[in-house]
C-alpha cells in the first residue's frame, strides 16, 4: 500500500509539472502550487546545451555575492542553470567574453534565470548595494570540477 501511495504521489507530481500545463493556483486550499520558473535548451550565447560524458551528477549551490563582490573570469566544463533569488537579493551583472575578445554584458534581476554553457568564459559581479543570492544547478559528471578559473 505504501508503494502504491508513493507511486501515485510521484505520478501526480510529474503530471502537474508537464511543461504544457498552466500553473496550478490555489486560494485557501491545501493543494500545492507548481509553476515552471525557467526552461531553456540554449546558453546565453545561443549554443545548444551539451551534457558531459561520464556518470551523471546533479549539483545545487547557493552563492551569495556581497555588494561590490565579483567572481573572476572562469568557465564551467558542464552546463548550469542560474537563478537570481527573487526575494532579499540584488541583481547580477554577467559579462561574457566572446571569441573575438568583445564583451556582452547582461543584468539579471531578482527572479530571473539563465543558462551558462560549457567552456564559455565569463565573470559575474554584484554592482548593487545589497548582497546578491544565486542558486546554481549543475548538470555535471562525477569527478568533474564545477568551475575552472582563468589566469590563476
Amino acid at each position: 500500500m505504501k508503494r502504491l501511495l508513493a507511486f501515485g504521489t510521484v505520478a501526480l507530481a510529474l503530471a502537474a509539472c508537464s511543461p504544457n500545463q498552466k500553473p496550478v493556483t490555489s486560494s485557501a486550499s491545501t493543494k500545492p502550487v507548481i509553476q515552471e520558473v525557467f526552461t531553456s535548451s540554449e546558453t546565453l550565447n545561443g549554443t545548444t546545451l551539451k551534457y558531459p560524458a561520464g556518470k551523471p551528477e546533479l549539483r545545487l549551490y547557493r552563492v551569495e555575492i556581497p555588494a561590490g563582490g565579483k567572481i573572476p573570469l572562469h568557465t564551467h566544463p558542464a552546463p548550469m542553470m542560474v537563478y537570481v533569488q527573487g526575494v532579499n537579493s540584488g541583481s547580477l551583472l554577467n559579462t561574457r567574453i566572446q571569441p573575438d575578445g568583445s564583451e556582452i554584458k547582461t543584468v539579471f534581476e531578482p527572479g530571473e534565470a539563465f543558462v551558462e554553457g560549457a567552456n564559455e568564459p565569463h565573470f559575474v559581479e554584484n554592482v548593487g548595494k545589497k548582497p546578491t543570492i544565486i542558486w546554481v544547478t549543475v548538470a555535471s559528471a562525477k569527478g568533474m570540477p564545477t568551475t575552472e578559473f582563468i589566469g590563476e
